[in-house]
């Protein structure tokens, strides 16, 4: 665990020290968000329900970029300057150690921009600012662990960075107007085979979390099953993708 903590603090100062990821990943979809519903907004205080509800797609944004900017294009990035394997040898060969420390670190920053946001949106109804928190963390926990394993996928393929990160962030863009347009299946295996887009596993985690807990009714079983399923598929993956990441680059011997 020493050595996890170790990296996780490595990694943090790698994340604070960069200001970009924090003005993608938090401050344009808050700017984007504020400037789209500027007019549903300024009508007065909103329902917490449809507050929450508008920005699920958001949510979905905020957590995916964390997952490919910095996770999967981070690793290979720290694959190609020869990093990964550095601190895999230090480790004793355990990759997963590396790993561990670049989730951590990544799931905490995702979780601060998550905060950040769900604050700022707050101001439209400052009496549910605690359900808010609350909310946003259960989602968050729900949704972000299965998704930031799963983009460990990206790292077993043989692309270089600048391939890799034009396709990624290509693919993100595609995945967030997939899960924005497309409607309730009503159907297990139609949720399940849309949750495979990682964009729309967030919205249904946000939305069955956002009905059990607004509307206070029961959740449709067959969204909560495909949840689930999609839950542990992503974790599945993420660990069968994680021991087959290669850890020397492709652009230099190392």
């Amino acid at each position: 665990m020493k050595i996890i903590y170790n990296y996780v603090k490595t990694f943090n100062k790698i994340i604070w020290s960069e200001k970009i990821p924090l003005i993608y990943t938090l401050v344009l979809p808050a700017v984007f968000y504020l400037f789209s519903n500027f007019h549903y907004l300024s009508l007065g205080k909103v329902p917490l329900s449809k507050l929450l509800l508008s920005t699920s797609n958001y949510f979905a944004y905020m957590i995916v970029s964390v997952a490919i900017n910095g996770v999967g294009l981070q690793i290979i990035n720290f694959r190609e300057s020869g990093f990964l394997k550095t601190l895999t040898m230090i480790s004793g060969g355990e990759r997963k150690f590396p790993l561990y420390g670049i989730l951590i670190s990544e799931l905490v920053f995702g979780y601060f921009c998550i905060l950040l946001f769900g604050l700022l949106i707050s101001f439209f109804n400052i009496k549910s600012i605690i359900p808010i928190v609350f909310i946003y963390t259960l989602i968050y926990l729900i949704a972000a662990v299965p998704v930031m394993l799963v983009s460990i996928v990206l790292d077993i393929f043989p692309l270089r960075l600048n391939t890799s990160s034009v396709l990624a962030n290509l693919g993100l863009f595609l995945m967030i107007w997939l899960s924005a347009v497309r409607r309730d299946t009503g159907s297990f295996l139609g949720e399940l085979l849309f949750g495979i887009n990682p964009a729309d596993y967030v919205t249904q985690v946000a939305s069955i979390v956002i009905n059990l807990f607004q509307y206070q009714r029961l959740v449709n079983m067959y969204q909560l099953l495909a949840v689930l399923s999609l839950f542990v598929i992503y974790c599945l993956v993420g660990y069968w993708a994680g021991s087959r990441i290669k850890i020397n680059s492709l652009l230099m011997r190392n």
